[in-house]
C-alpha cells in the first residue's frame, strides 16, 4: 500500500534543510529530536485516537522555566511520554492540544479551545502540526506539508493501527461476499457449493474464527485473539492490540438471517432460528457496554469498538434446499441497517457498524 511517488517526494521534502536554514545547527538538531518525539507520542496515543488538533514544538530559545507554550496559557508539566499519551487520549473532543519539549527532556502540555497562530509560533520554534490526517512542519517562514506514503497511514510518523484494521475489513468483505474463506465455507447448510440460504446451527463462532484468521494474516505488528473478557464476566468476540502502541480494537460479531436450530425436545420437523435488525442493535448495545467497561480494565489509551454484522437474510425463505427467485434471494443485499440509539454518532470510540452481506449461489435461483 506504499505510494512510491510520494516516497520520492518525501525524500525530496524541504523541511529538513528548511529547519537548518531557519535556525542553523540548532534547527538541524531540533528537527530530528522533534520527529523522534512525535513517533514516541504516537506510540502512546496513535493519531487515530486524537480528538482534535495536535501541535508539538521545540522552542529555539526557551528553558524549562520559560517555555514558549506559556504564551497561550499555564501549561501542565509532564515527565513521561505515557503522561502525554494519556492527556491526548483524554482530551476534549475538538480540542487543540499543544506539547512542547523543553531542554531538560520534560514536556509542557496545554489543551486549548481554539487554534493558535502557527506562523507566529514558528518564528522562534520548530513546529509539527497534525489536523485531520494532514501533517505540516513549520520553521520561521517555511511551512511544509508532509505527503502521505500510504493511504492507510494516518501519519507518516506512526505505525498503521486502526486505519489498517479498517482496510483489512474492506478486504475481508470481498471474500465474505462469495464465502471464499475456507473457514467461513462451513457456515452454510448444504455446504458452500449449495444454495447458501440457511446457516448452520450457531454460526457465529465460525464467522468469528474466519475473521480472526483474516486479521492475523493481514495486520502487521498486531495481535488478534478471540473471546476477550473486558472484565470478569463480559466477553467480547475479538480483541486486537498493536505492539508498541496505545491502540486497541474490540470487535463484536453478530449474524442476521436463518439458521438451523437444535430443538429442546426431539422432533422430526426441522426447526430454525431467525434474526433480523434487532439482533444488530443488540450487538451495538453490547459493544457500547463493553467499551464502557474497557476504560476501567485496560492500559490502552485509544480503544475503538467495531460491530461486524454478517448478513445472510433471504426473503420468503423456508428451508436450506429452497429455490428462491433472484429478487427474493437478493432482497436484502443493499439493505441499510438503522440503529437507535446510533452509538457511532453518539461517541467517538464507536466506529460505524460494518455489514458483510453473504451472497446466495446464483445458479440456484428459481425462474418461478
Amino acid at each position: 500500500m506504499i505510494n512510491l511517488e510520494n516516497v520520492q517526494a518525501l525524500v525530496r521534502m524541504a523541511y529538513l534543510p528548511h529547519a537548518s536554514d531557519a535556525f542553523g545547527d540548532k534547527g538541524r538538531s531540533a528537527i530530528t529530536t522533534l520527529l523522534d518525539a512525535v513517533k514516541l507520542i504516537y506510540q502512546r496515543c496513535p493519531p487515530e485516537g486524537l480528538r482534535g488538533m495536535l501541535t508539538v514544538a521545540i522552542g529555539m530559545n526557551t528553558t524549562p522555566t520559560t517555555p514558549m507554550i506559556r504564551t497561550w496559557g499555564e501549561p501542565i508539566l509532564f515527565q513521561l511520554y505515557d503522561q502525554v499519551g494519556n492527556a491526548l487520549a483524554g482530551a476534549d473532543a475538538g480540542a487543540h492540544c499543544m506539547v512542547e519539549l523543553v531542554p531538560d527532556g520534560t514536556f509542557r502540555f496545554l489543551q486549548l479551545g481554539s487554534d493558535i497562530d502557527l506562523k507566529a509560533a514558528a518564528s522562534d520554534a520548530i513546529v509539527y502540526r497534525y489536523e485531520q490526517g494532514v501533517e505540516r512542519i513549520l520553521a520561521k517562514q517555511y511551512d511544509d506539508y508532509v505527503q502521505k506514503v500510504s493511504p492507510i497511514l494516518s501519519s507518516n510518523f506512526a505505525n498503521a493501527t486502526l486505519d489498517s484494521l479498517e482496510e483489512a475489513f474492506a478486504r475481508y468483505s470481498e471474500f465474505a461476499l462469495e464465502t471464499k474463506c475456507r473457514i467461513l465455507a462451513d457456515v452454510w447448510e448444504g455446504g458452500v457449493d449449495g444454495p447458501r440460504l440457511v446457516l448452520v446451527n450457531r454460526p457465529e463462532s465460525i464467522m468469528r474464527d474466519s475473521l480472526i484468521q483474516a486479521l492475523q494474516l493481514v495486520l502487521r505488528d498486531a495481535n488478534a485473539r478471540p473471546e476477550h473478557n473486558t472484565d470478569e464476566t463480559k466477553p467480547v468476540d475479538i480483541r486486537v492490540e498493536w505492539f508498541g502502541s496505545g491502540a486497541a480494537a474490540l470487535i463484536e460479531v453478530k449474524w442476521l438471517g436463518r439458521s438451523t436450530a437444535v430443538p429442546r425436545k426431539p422432533t422430526k420437523q426441522v426447526t430454525f432460528t431467525d434474526y433480523g435488525p434487532p439482533r444488530a442493535q443488540e450487538g451495538a448495545n453490547q459493544l457500547a457496554d463493553y467499551l464502557d467497561r474497557e476504560v476501567r480494565h485496560t492500559a490502552s489509551t485509544s480503544t475503538r469498538g467495531y460491530l461486524v454484522v454478517f448478513d445472510a437474510r433471504r426473503n420468503k425463505i423456508h428451508g436450506a434446499a429452497n429455490r428462491l427467485t433472484q429478487a427474493d434471494a437478493m432482497h436484502f443485499a443493499n439493505d441499510a441497517l438503522d440503529y437507535d440509539p446510533d452509538h457511532a454518532k453518539l461517541r467517538d470510540d464507536f466506529a460505524p457498524p460494518l455489514r458483510f452481506f453473504l451472497n446466495p449461489r446464483k445458479s440456484y435461483f428459481s425462474t418461478n
